[in-house]
């Protein structure tokens, strides 16, 4: 089995030393691997995502995850468009991280970058929509912006912050399927937070749920 792309050990997780929301958290994620997380609101779904995602530093513990800029792609609930924005510009600015600095500094992709993002909104079905600003968009569409910017950044590792909550079933199987693609064929890691155990648990290779302030195997 190939090197795991996450590791925590013996992590503790929260804003507050002596309240900490997840203890003893140990975990592993290795390419290609959908890891699901449930459990009650407010809880720390939220904050084990963006500790992992450097956003927080943890307690304590140990935590090992892709080192180079952009090996780490991050979709919070509220997705972190620019609702002002076109479809193209906002899968583009995905690009930069892996962009030279000069490129980076003026907010401006190559050739190659800007054929990356044309493939990724073609890859979610969005070709139409590149010219449309973000708030023409439907719920399931601007969820596929968010992806197609995440396609574009290459990461290692995607974490995705309850990407499925407000969309009707169809168009979160259509979500899904493309979360499939990203771990299948390009084998990035992926661990996605939900509210519904029992539809992590069709797409999901494991499922992990939050009870108090443990993380422990789900029993679905």
């Amino acid at each position: 089995m190939a090197s795991p792309i996450l590791t925590i050990r013996d992590g503790s997780i929260g804003f507050e030393n002596d309240k900490p929301l997840l203890v003893d958290v140990n975990l592993e994620l290795h390419p290609g691997e959908i890891v699901g997380v449930i459990g009650r609101s407010g809880i720390g779904k939220s904050t084990l995502l963006r500790t992992i995602a450097g956003l927080i530093s943890p307690i304590s513990g140990e935590i090992t995850t892709p080192t180079e800029r952009g090996d780490i792609g991050y979709i919070p609930q509220r997705l972190g468009l620019v609702n002002h924005q076109t479809v193209g510009y906002n899968v583009m600015m995905g690009a930069l991280p892996r962009a030279p600095f000069w490129q980076t500094l003026f907010s401006l992709p190559g050739f190659e970058l800007r054929q990356s993002a044309r493939d990724a909104i073609e890859a979610v079905g969005l070709t139409d929509k590149v010219l449309d600003s973000i708030t023409q968009l439907s719920g399931g569409q601007q969820q596929r912006v968010a992806i197609a910017r995440s396609m574009v950044q290459q990461p290692q590792l995607l974490l995705a912050d309850e990407c499925l909550g407000e969309l009707d079933s169809e168009t979160a199987k259509e979500i899904i399927q493309l979360l499939q693609q990203l771990a299948n064929q390009s084998n990035i890691a992926i661990i996605i937070v939900d509210h519904n155990p029992v539809r992590v648990a069709t797409f999901c290779d494991r499922v992990l749920q939050v009870k108090g302030t443990r993380i422990e195997e789900a029993e679905l």
